[in-house]
């Protein structure tokens, strides 16, 4: 069966709407937008963040995705130098 990549694009921007997530849109040029979907059609978006609606070029989206938590280790938590990196103990230069 195939499907036309529009139904899916379509299926995955009215679910997130749907659902009120909050996604984030990364720009080609590298910037992250954050915000809930608003609305879509042929060719924008409209994305609702706390201070502004933004209407965005689908040509200028690389991707889109539900936001997630990343969790960054602590400084103190993980070492300097990765431990393949470290030199062997007992071996002095």
């Amino acid at each position: 069966m195939l499907t036309d990549a529009n139904d899916i694009q379509a299926d995955f921007l009215n679910a997130v709407m749907r659902e009120r997530e909050v996604v984030w849109v990364f720009l080609v040029n590298g910037i992250k937008l954050t915000g809930q979907l608003m609305s879509f059609e042929k060719y924008v978006l409209a994305l609702q963040s706390p201070t502004s609606i933004q209407t965005i070029f689908k040509s200028a989206v690389s991707t889109v995705c539900e936001s997630h938590f990343i969790e960054k280790p602590r400084t103190r938590d993980r070492p300097a130098m990765p431990r393949e990196r470290q030199p062997a103990r007992g071996h002095e230069r």
